[in-house]
């Protein structure tokens, strides 16, 4: 079995055919054809897949590829680029899930596998829901140990990154909303313009960090969207704000939402009433050191490069699993300036560099006790 040959082949076709969370049917039951064929044992949830290659060992470690892609409108020109308008894998989910069914097949057809090994083909990781939902229908009951690789653009390809502890940041959603008084923009003193008072409220919002968290924790609280009004000369009713907030400590997150909800006091002066919602999507990425200790034990036997990760704001639900049982989220690096591979992750224009793809699939064999 050529696994170099085999792993391209896969992340080509579910490149050619990416879905949005919770609606990959097509890529699901490609996966699932795959599974049948090998014989290995699966379970449909909704899109989501759960397979299971038991030797009868002692211990039952999983791997887990997300399979969703996003709303993008991928550049043209390639010939193994998005046939769904709209569609693209733009962050490597095509790639994490060839990686894992590459390396099913490689256990069944060439050599098993020394420990059990749990298959999660997740759903909905963009979306936010996939990995709480997989868990819920049974994906590490049972489990000593889950093991997810992400390709990442920012590091040299075919370069692991791992670390011990916290890894990626847990995320959360804000959104205030201004409530006012409208009326004509030429008499200002009549009314109270939501957009002069949502302007005082972003200005606040981007002091809480400096003036009310620890220098030395690190944390993000980030608009991303300001609404209001729709003509020149009228002052609107409302206002919509729309940010991010990462953490990677619950206790910093409570102090940002204490400081947040607080503003409902600064708009009331200024003659507004101000709704804040605050929902928490994920919480951070932490690997355990016995995990990582386990994945670097691989990668040495492996003979690959690899780094210690640098630790990110962006968000995973892979943390949903490290909150259940022990285990490691690996970076793999696909940037490559001699092929051009260099655009960022949720960009029309990015890409992996499919030539190291395999060393994805070697790991998981490597972890899973195949020499």
């Amino acid at each position: 079995m050529n696994i170099s040959r085999r792993v391209v082949e896969h992340r080509r076709w579910l490149h050619q055919h990416p879905e949005f969370g919770f609606e990959e049917h097509e890529t699901s039951d490609y996966i699932a054809n795959h599974l049948e064929k090998l014989k290995i044992p699966f379970k449909r949830v909704k899109t989501g897949i759960i397979a299971d290659i038991n030797v009868g060992a002692s211990e039952t470690i999983a791997f887990r590829a997300d399979i969703d892609a996003l709303p993008i409108q991928e550049v043209e020109g390639r010939i193994y680029g998005s046939k769904n308008p709209g569609r693209m894998h733009a962050c490597g989910h095509d790639a994490h899930a060839a990686m894992l069914l590459t390396a099913a097949e490689y256990m069944v057809e060439i050599e098993k596998p020394k420990k059990n090994v749990r298959l999660i083909f997740q759903p909905a990781e963009e979306r936010i829901g996939g990995a709480k939902f997989m868990i819920k229908n049974g994906a590490v009951d049972d489990v000593d140990m889950v093991f997810g690789i992400h390709v990442w653009a920012k590091t040299e390809s075919g370069v692991f990154g791992v670390k011990s502890g916290p890894l990626m940041a847990g995320v959360s959603k804000m959104k205030l909303t201004i409530n006012g008084n409208g009326g004509h923009a030429a008499f200002p003193h009549e009314t109270t313009n939501p957009i002069a008072v949502g302007a005082t409220v972003v200005n606040e919002l981007y002091k809480i960090h400096p003036l009310n968290i620890d220098p030395l924790e690190s944390a993000v609280i980030n608009v991303t969207a300001f609404n209001s009004g729709n003509a020149f000369n009228v002052v609107p009713e409302k206002a919509e704000i729309l940010g991010t907030i990462r953490t990677f400590s619950k206790d910093t997150r409570e102090k940002i939402f204490f400081r947040i909800r607080n503003l409902k006091k600064l708009a009331k002066s200024l003659g507004a009433d101000l709704d804040v919602e605050l929902e928490n999507l994920t919480v951070p990425v932490v690997n355990s050191k016995e995990a990582v200790d386990v994945a670097i034990n691989a990668l040495q036997k492996l003979n690959f490069k690899f780094i210690k990760a640098k630790s990110g704001m962006g968000g995973e639900d892979f943390a949903y699993y490290l909150e259940k049982v022990p285990g490691a989220f690996l970076f793999l690096g696909i940037r490559n300036e001699e092929k051009g591979i260099t655009s960022p992750h949720h960009s029309s224009t990015f890409d992996v560099d499919e030539s190291i793809l395999g060393k994805g699939v070697k790991f998981f064999l490597k972890v899973s006790g195949v020499e």
